[in-house]
């Protein structure tokens, strides 16, 4: 049999809501594998699902939990010769998870073959299963914002997993970065990856602090996991013209702006990672050239503590207490 988690209702607490079931191991159709999982990271996407109401209306008994993960070659279906048995792969699933709630918090998972990436002997299942939400999110976000170098990118929560990867990245780019936090304690850690400058929000005017450092001109673009009042100390940091990307909610659904710096011609937009699955040769080539980003420990994911799969709720307990360090992971390899 095959666990996974589950919602019980698509509305209320995630952590409440979610229970653990079983279900038959899935058999590999033709042109797909079956994945066995072993390691899946808590990611604030698998509670946003239910907070943002994207699961509503879904039929329950198909849902699942688990934005991404890795695992191995468990059964190889007809016409699939690109694989074998026990290999690790990363499964592709993002595209059908928000639309289908297609998801990893579970033991085996069937997947077009097309549809997983192979992991580098060299590359570790620390950084194999959160491959995909924030490496590769973080890679087409800056890619989007297309910041030349020596121009300034700003971000709030800069102190998460994937803000401190999005320091190494637009460092190793010629990119500088003003980075926002609420904790004196991260400022100095931030600059030792080499992060230009780090804000405290909680005592610090940002917008002036932005002014000062770039002499006027802005920021010339940003990042916003948070929204809220920081969507709006965001807009008034950028340039005329420039881009607010939002990427999460860690503060709720709402978003604060200055009409002002709508006159500016600031723009905002809500980025979902493309997992480029209409466009294989491309997927391929990022895939390549981000192992190669870790392998330089540009791209070093951050990992923390690891629970068992049943033990779900205590590690999303965990996952979402702040600066709880590392990523939290659901593990299960002996399944």
């Amino acid at each position: 049999m095959s666990r996974a988690v589950v919602p019980t209702a698509t509305i209320g607490d995630p952590v409440e809501l979610y229970k653990l079931v079983t279900k038959d191991i899935p058999k590999a159709s033709s042109g797909n594998v079956v994945v066995r999982l072993t390691l899946r990271p808590v990611n604030p996407t698998d509670s946003l699902v239910i907070q943002w109401g994207v699961w509503a209306g879904h039929d329950l008994d198909k849902l699942v939990v688990g934005s991404e993960g890795t695992g191995v070659v468990y059964e190889l279906g007809e016409g699939v010769t690109n694989f074998k048995k026990g290999q690790r792969v990363i499964p592709l699933i993002f595209g059908r998870y928000y639309p289908e709630g297609y998801g990893l918090w579970r033991d085996y998972v069937e997947i077009p073959a097309k549809d997983c990436v192979a992991v580098p002997d060299d590359i570790p299942d620390e950084f194999a299963a959160q491959f995909f939400i924030n490496p590769w999110a973080l890679y087409q976000m800056l890619k989007l914002l297309n910041i030349p170098k020596g121009e300034y990118l700003i971000q709030g929560a800069a102190a998460s997993v994937l803000g401190r990867q999005v320091i190494t990245l637009a460092k190793h780019w010629g990119i500088k970065t003003i980075n926002i936090v609420r904790r004196d304690s991260h400022i100095q850690e931030l600059k030792d990856i080499g992060a230009d400058y780090v804000l405290n929000s909680e005592t610090e005017d940002i917008p002036a602090k932005v002014d000062e450092i770039t002499g006027g001109k802005k920021a010339y673009g940003a990042l916003d996991p948070v929204l809220g009042d920081m969507t709006k100390i965001l807009f008034a940091s950028v340039r005329n013209g420039g881009q607010v990307l939002a990427y999460g909610a860690l503060s709720g659904n709402d978003v604060k702006l200055d009409v002002k710096d709508l006159m500016r011609g600031v723009d905002l937009k809500f980025f979902l990672v493309n997992d480029l699955g209409h466009d294989l040769a491309k997927r391929e080539e990022t895939s390549k050239e981000i192992f190669e980003l870790m392998r330089q420990k540009v791209l070093e994911p951050l990992s923390g503590k690891k629970f068992p799969l049943e033990e779900f709720q205590e590690a999303m307990i965990e996952g979402n207490k702040p600066g709880r360090g590392g990523k939290v992971f659901l593990e299960s390899y002996d399944h």
